[in-house]
């Protein structure tokens, strides 16, 4: 079975295995990475044809993630117009079917209760009025969780802009390359008994490494943009920073669905 590990990071969107601290390389050990930067390190089989496929699943699953995250701008923005109508007709005092008046749907119903929790709890500084205390518990624990999350991975895009990763490709445990992703041009170190299949394995591996770093990236983007649309829902000032930890919550609970939704697929 294929292992997909980072080390001296972490993955929010769960697929990588993550580790604490880096480990050292036996290959080129002269040349072996500092604490401060990240390692992916990919563990592939010795069947050529299997370990192709594993690479084109991860990539699948990128694909999938991209295509939910771009899908989040617009959710967001439909979400909000159809909310604010609502205020405006109850405002005016005209009646509107019933059918104006049903919940949405998971998750933006749930995200819309953690923002008015917020936003009440935020201005009245001790709680929400007609909302239960057990409520606002549960709520000030998802959202507390949710901002260390978001700082984890605003502190781990930081880091991996700030610094070069290194990317190592073993099969069946034996080291076939490890390469130092710089800015301009990345260095390969090579096993001397690597064949131009595990080359082009480990080409594919960096095009997965890739792909994670830019993710997050869009991740972080999705998120800081996502709360400032759901601003304009809340009272208090400054509420898109407020707002950030629900959404981010909301996107990780998306990206979690369609990672279900792919296992299912999955043979």
């Amino acid at each position: 079975m294929p292992i997909f590990e980072v080390i001296g990071s972490s993955d929010p969107l769960g697929l990588w295995d993550t580790t604490p601290q880096a480990v050292s390389f036996s290959v080129g050990e002269e040349n072996a990475p500092n604490a401060a930067e990240p390692v992916y390190r990919v563990n592939l089989s010795d069947n050529i044809e299997a370990s192709n496929s594993a690479l084109a699943e991860n990539l699948a699953s990128f694909e999938r993630m991209k295509a939910a995250l771009d899908q989040v701008p617009f959710q967001l923005e439909g979400l909000v117009r159809r909310v604010q109508e609502k205020q405006q007709k109850a405002a005016s005092g005209v009646s509107f079917a019933l059918a104006d008046l049903q919940p949405e749907a998971e998750p933006e119903s749930e995200l819309l209760s953690w923002l008015a929790i917020s936003d009440s709890t935020a201005l009245s500084g001790t709680g929400s009025k007609g909302v239960s205390f057990g409520l606002i518990a549960v709520a000030s624990g998802v959202l507390g969780q949710a901002k260390e999350k978001f700082d984890a991975l605003l502190e781990q895009v930081n880091h991996e802009v700030l610094h070069f990763a290194w990317v190592e490709m073993k099969i069946a445990d034996q080291i076939i390359a490890r390469t130092e992703v710089g800015w301009s041009a990345s260095t390969t170190i090579w096993n001397d008994t690597a064949s131009a299949e595990q080359m082009a394995l480990h080409k594919r591996t960096l095009g997965v490494v890739s792909r994670t770093r830019n993710i997050k990236l869009r991740l972080l983007l999705t998120v800081v943009s996502g709360a400032a649309k759901m601003a304009a829902l809340m009272v208090t000032p400054g509420g898109a920073l407020l707002a950030i930890p629900a959404v981010y919550e909301y996107v990780l609970k998306i990206l979690e669905h369609v990672k279900q939704l792919n296992s299912i697929e999955s043979p």
